[in-house]
């Protein structure tokens, strides 16, 4: 049992935020806060737009298939094996994100796009929002239509290989796991 409500620790904003670096797709500013006890402290807080992955289900049930993009990513320095994503744009709704993204990287289109997550994806120091969502009813549409620095293979993947590889090799973004996560808890609610 807790000793604290959360008023007394909750910090309160000082209303001083310096932005030291901003390139791209990150700003990094320093946030003063206030303390419950009333002592002001720096913090870093990263800015960052809002998140979409697409989980594109080709057929329900247990032995589904699933599309998913194998693509170089710079942190790691390593090919990595994900559901469509991308960030969303200025004025952007995630849902239009998520249309957008699941096209320019796959080429398909879906009749159905569910939201089945959404979370902060690191709030110690992050502000934005990882949004998940379900496409189902899927058509291939148009050929990828990628950005100028995106090289991309789209892949079938099988329910069965996404279960056991998940967070592991190839498989692992913690975004991806954070989205498969979303899916079966979704369709483990829909029994």
């Amino acid at each position: 049992m807790s000793e604290y409500d959360d008023e007394q620790i909750l910090w309160k904003e000082s209303g001083q935020t310096e932005t030291v670096w901003k390139e791209f797709i990150f700003e990094i500013d320093h946030v003063h806060r206030v303390s419950p006890e009333g002592k002001e402290h720096p913090f870093v807080v990263c800015r960052t737009p809002d998140w979409v992955t697409v989980v594109p289900e080709l057929e329900e049930g247990d032995n589904s298939d699933f599309l998913m993009v194998r693509q170089f990513r710079h942190g790691s320095g390593a090919l990595s094996m994900e559901f469509p994503a991308g960030v969303v744009d200025p004025g952007e709704e995630p849902l239009h994100a998520a249309v957008r993204e699941l096209r320019e990287e796959t080429g398909y289109t879906a009749e159905e796009l569910i939201l089945i997550g959404k979370i902060n994806p690191n709030p110690a120091f992050m502000c934005n929002t990882s949004w998940t969502y379900l496409a189902r009813g899927l058509k291939k549409t148009e050929s990828l239509d990628l950005d100028e620095q995106e090289f991309i293979t789209a892949h079938k993947i099988a329910k069965s290989v996404i279960d056991r590889e998940m967070g592991v090799r190839e498989y692992n973004n913690a975004i991806m796991v954070q989205s498969w996560y979303w899916y079966k808890r979704f369709t483990d609610n829909e029994s």
